[in-house]
Parts: structure tokens; sequence; C-alpha cells
């Protein structure tokens, strides 16, 4: 049998393994692991590393792993404004990552000094430190004072591939030929008895076929917004904008219906193909409401597709315009196009994942854009 000791380096080795897959799969969590190898000067006596150089070696391994997070957590306007501000942005890592140092080793002879950092960031705290850094210099820009930041308006409007139909266009040519000749030959031989069979011409038939396939037609269902609209309205408020829902702002400012518009929306062949009158309609609400910047984001959810026997999968397209209705004429200062999965165990609750997803990243990527490129 095998001794205690065993059994409990196994049942610690697969803790571990189940503690590393689960921190690989949380969508919250960013790892990182940073090798690091320093040189040791060489002193009277020919010591070790002194605590001053492995500090200084953990905060240049702590340097260049946070550069590998923002790689892969900041895109698009949220990166560029990482990389004008660096050492602001620098100052998330301290709040939101964890950082620890492994495997310290000594080489005497080639006086090096090497470990291996290893770091678990959270991507919740790194939004949450990124909003509060950069709210002063999104009120700044509005001109407004320390609790009023640009007021946006915003719809999102969704739609779901509920079925699918596949028309094919088949067109047929028949052609014919006949032998009189040969009916006449049949008079001459059989004589008249024969004459009514042989006046029928003997006929032979060529056909041919050509199939011309067409696009897939959709048909579909309006999807519910309340809640992805309400995570984007949270989020932009907890980054320092002030926000209103267009189903509040036309309850004040006159202007056409959320219904209206959702109808609208599943009823359209292609979701580019927008009416510009409920464009019209929409800005001359948030106008009279005094809302200077508004955002308008169709998603459409894909056709479901089966992944496992219990399992869907599903795409939701986000396409977002935001525009600056400061001027008589409105311009459109940002705009982003964006996929999020979904999973479930049917296709509405893979539907209903996607928004989530939509709403809960679909906001951050919204603000990014409206920081950068509208104010």
């Amino acid at each position: 049998m095998p001794d205690r000791k065993n059994l409990v380096a196994g049942a610690l080795a697969v803790a571990l393994s189940a503690s590393a897959w689960a921190q690989q799969v949380d969508d919250n969590v960013v790892s990182v692991r940073q090798p690091m190898s320093v040189d040791v000067p060489g002193g009277l006596f020919g010591g070790g590393p002194s605590p001053e150089l492995k500090e200084e070696a953990r905060k240049r391994a702590v340097d260049l792993a946070w550069r590998r997070v923002v790689g892969q957590v900041f895109s698009g306007a949220r990166a560029q404004q990482a990389a004008d501000n660096p050492d602001r942005v620098r100052a998330i890592a301290d709040t939101a990552c964890d950082f620890q140092v492994f495997g310290e080793r000594f080489d005497k002879d080639a006086k090096k000094y090497s470990f291996e950092l290893r770091g678990s960031c959270f991507k919740n705290q790194i939004d949450a430190e990124f909003g509060r850094m950069f709210r002063s210099a999104t009120q700044q820009a509005s001109g407004g004072g320390r609790a009023r930041g640009p007021m946006v308006g915003f719809v999102f409007l969704a739609r779901r591939a509920a079925s699918e139909t596949n028309e094919k266009e088949t067109a047929s040519t028949v052609s014919t030929t006949g032998s009189e000749g040969g009916s006449e030959s049949q008079r001459n031989n059989r004589g008249s008895s024969r004459n009514s069979s042989s006046e029928e011409a003997a006929v032979t038939q060529r056909s041919r076929t050509s199939t011309t396939a067409s696009d897939a037609i959709y048909r579909y269902e309006v999807e519910p917004t309340d809640d992805a609209m309400t995570v984007v309205a949270s989020s932009l408020q907890t980054n320092g904008f002030r926000v209103t829902r267009y189903p509040d702002l036309v309850t004040q400012c006159p202007g056409p219906s959320m219904g209206e518009l959702s109808r609208r929306y599943a009823d359209m062949a292609v979701n580019t193909a927008w009416n510009p009158k409920d464009t019209k309609g929409m800005y001359d609400a948030a106008r009279q409401c005094k809302v200077p910047y508004f955002a308008f984001g169709l998603v459409e959810i894909l056709r479901a597709r089966q992944v496992s026997a219990t399992g869907f999968e599903v795409v939701a397209s986000l396409n977002v315009k935001v525009s600056d209705l400061t001027e008589m004429l409105p311009s459109e200062c940002a705009s982003m196009t964006k996929q999020y999965p979904g999973q479930g165990k049917d296709r509405l609750e893979a539907a209903r994942d996607a928004l989530k997803r939509v709403g809960e990243q679909g906001s951050r990527d919204l603000m990014d854009i409206i920081r950068s490129n509208c104010l």
C-alpha cells in the first residue's frame, strides 16, 4: 500500500492542478509568468544577492509581467490611453494584481540571481481602477465639476435569428425533335388501316435543368435589452459619465418608442438599412432633453449552433455609432463593430449569455471610444 506521505503528496498535486485549471477558465483572471535573471556584483566576501537587489529585480519582473497583462487586456482606445500614460496605468498593478516569487536561485559561479514571478490580475479591479484614474480627465473634458461628467444617451436594440430558410431557384428547359418521314413510310407500306397511328410522330425529348442557390433568409424575433442597458449605464456612471437610457429619455422628450424601434429592427432584412426618419426622431428627442452625445447600438444574435449534446453557442454582433449632437448637423464621433460569444443549455439561454457579455464588455469598449474620440 502506498504510504501516507505519498497519498498526501498526490492529493496536494490534484488540488493544485484543479486550482490552476479553475484559474485558467475564469474569465475575470489573467495569469502571467515572468522569468527574471540579474547579475550579482562581486563583493569582498563573495556573498549572494542583497535584499535591495532582490527587491529591484522583483520590481523589474513586475513591470515586464504587467506589460504583458496590458497587451492582453487592453485594446483599441484603452490600449492607446495606456500607451500615453504608462506610469499612471502601471500603478493599477499594485492594487489589481497579486505577484509572487518562485524558484529563487543563486549561481555562485555565474554570479546570477534568478527566479520566476507568477501573478494573477483581476479584470474587474483593473476596470474599476482604470475608470477612477481617468474619471477626472473625463469630467474636465466635459467642462463639468467633480460630480458632473458629460451626458450620454444610448439605446441598444437586439434581434435573434429564430428560423432560417434556404431557397433554391430551379429552371428547366425541354427540347423536342420529331420524324415525319417515318410516318409517311408507314402509310405506304401498311395501308390505310394504319393511317391514324402512322400520323403520330416519333418524339425524342431532351431536358436541361439549372439551379441557382440563393442566400439563407432569416426570420428574426425581438430580444429584450433591458439588462444589457442597465449594465452599460452602471459602467458609464462608474467612470464619470452621466447617462440616460433612451426608454427613460422618451418619457420626457417625444421620439419613436422602443416598441416601434424594436419591431422595425426585427423586420429589417439588413441591419444597415436603418430608416433615417427614426434616427432623426431619436436625435430630436435627445436634443430636446439637452443630451449632447447619443450612442445607438444594434445587436444581431446569429443562428445558434449546437456544440454538444447539452450545449448551444451563439455569437452576438454589436454595431455601435456615437453621434455628437452639439451642432445643428450631427456628426459621428466614434463607432465600433465587435462580436461577443454566448453559451447555454438551449438557444435562449445562449442568447441571454451573449447579451450579458455585450453589456459587460461592450460597455467598457463604448466608454473607451467615447472618451478617446468624442470628448
